[in-house]
């Protein structure tokens, strides 16, 4: 299409589509439909028009993951990019989808060229992928496209996302050294109990009636783990695992096991000021998306990661409705930490929500740094603990029976 609006059709030569797209662009023409074709101009159908034109059908592939958070970034960066260089919605579709170093990325990516060049919104086409685009990034392209300004927001979501994935990965590397202890605690647990106490007590010649109170207990132990009773023991503690993690995703769960964490000393602190975190820095990208405040706050409840948390804005977002501001609903939660408060109500008097938001999600996320570094520093020394004592029990209840012995 000319800038006019008038259809063309032609040929270019180029040495690969992504340029063809750009000389094009360059010379006022914007692209619908491109393909490979031979020097007569007739397309070509020998499998290189496809790798031109775009016109695989990904749903062959076998692979069927979704984006990582990484490949996500990466999306909305160039997207940004090419909207705000002045290139159509399509066109930066197609060229990102190009570039693409995943195959779920591109899988994603071709749907949602069908889509939109089938007609659809941006927005429209992304909810139907709900398991790479979440509720807020929906909304944020969708008030983007209503407002005309979806390169301002693209090069918004970027952002939120890049700093949403840092934290992520330093929650992930906060829960990773205290889970391979706690493996490692476990696994010794056993060998110890299954193969190494057995051959200790070999050598004592005292009747069991005899032995002293902790090698009895951890005789008895041993053999459980031996029996049919003891397979059946774990076998049922494996399955209570299972419920439970079962039953956690449930609502009643949910609210169970984050109220749990809200209230343990030290991970409370840190669960709490990663939630604060993320309702500022979101609160903030949506108000300045220009979402209004009640749609926002339905959205921001989602990103929390805590239900008892969502279930305080959900009440705060029915208190604004009835005429309530911000942060009255907030403060009578008891939640929400006052400087958050605060902020949002000078934020409310003052009408620059969205930048004193950013700025103070700028300084929980810093808080956040720290509190993760205390739970990683204290966790693990805690199952180290525990580990040691119990290997302290092993070590007392088999030499006990030997000093006995030597004694006597």
């Amino acid at each position: 299409m000319t800038q006019q609006g008038q259809p063309v059709a032609g040929v270019v030569t180029a040495p690969d589509r992504l340029q063809a797209i750009q000389m094009l662009t360059h010379r006022g023409t914007f692209v619908t439909d491109i393909h490979a074709c031979d020097n007569d101009g007739s397309q070509r159908n020998d499998g290189v028009a496809g790798q031109a034109g775009g016109d695989i059908d990904f749903s062959m592939l076998k692979f069927r993951g979704g984006m990582s958070g990484r490949h996500r970034v990466s999306v909305f960066r160039q997207l940004a990019v090419a909207l705000q260089a002045g290139l159509p919605l399509l066109n930066a579709l197609e060229i990102v989808r190009d570039q693409g170093d995943s195959p779920a990325v591109e899988r994603v990516l071709d749907d949602l060229i069908k889509r939109v060049h089938g007609g659809e919104p941006l927005s429209s086409a992304m909810e139907q992928h709900r398991r790479e685009f979440t509720l807020m990034q929906v909304s944020m392209v969708r008030a983007g496209e209503t407002a005309g300004v979806l390169d301002h927001v693209m090069q918004s979501l970027a952002e939120f996302a890049e700093r949403d994935q840092a934290v992520r990965e330093k929650l992930r590397s906060a829960a990773l050294y205290p889970m391979m202890v706690m493996g490692l605690g476990v696994i010794s647990i056993v060998v110890i109990l299954t193969f190494i106490l057995p051959r200790i007590m070999a050598t004592v010649t005292t009747t069991v009636e005899a032995l002293p109170m902790p090698t009895r207990v951890l005789l008895a132990m041993s053999e459980a783990f031996k029996s049919p009773i003891g397979w059946a023991m774990m076998l049922g503690v494996v399955g209570g695992l299972g419920w439970f993690w079962y039953w956690k995703r449930t609502t009643e769960g949910r609210l169970f096991v984050d109220g749990v964490k809200l209230r343990l000393p030290i991970i409370g602190t840190a669960v709490t000021r990663v939630a604060v975190a993320r309702f500022a820095r979101t609160l903030g990208t949506l108000s300045a998306a220009g979402i209004q405040v009640v749609e926002a706050m339905r959205i921001v409840r989602d990103t929390l990661g805590n239900e008892v948390l969502g279930r305080e804005i959900d009440q705060a977002a029915d208190e604004i409705l009835r005429g309530q501001s911000i942060a009255d609903p907030l403060r009578a939660s008891g939640r929400f930490p006052e400087l958050l408060i605060q902020v949002i109500a000078m934020g409310e008097r003052t009408g620059k929500l969205d930048t004193l938001l950013t700025q103070t999600a700028d300084t929980y996320e810093r808080e956040t740094e720290v509190a993760l570094e205390r739970v990683m520093s204290v966790i693990p020394v805690l199952f180290i603990l525990v580990l040691a004592l119990f290997v302290a029990f092993v070590l007392a209840a088999a030499l006990l029976p030997v000093m006995t012995m030597e004694l006597s």
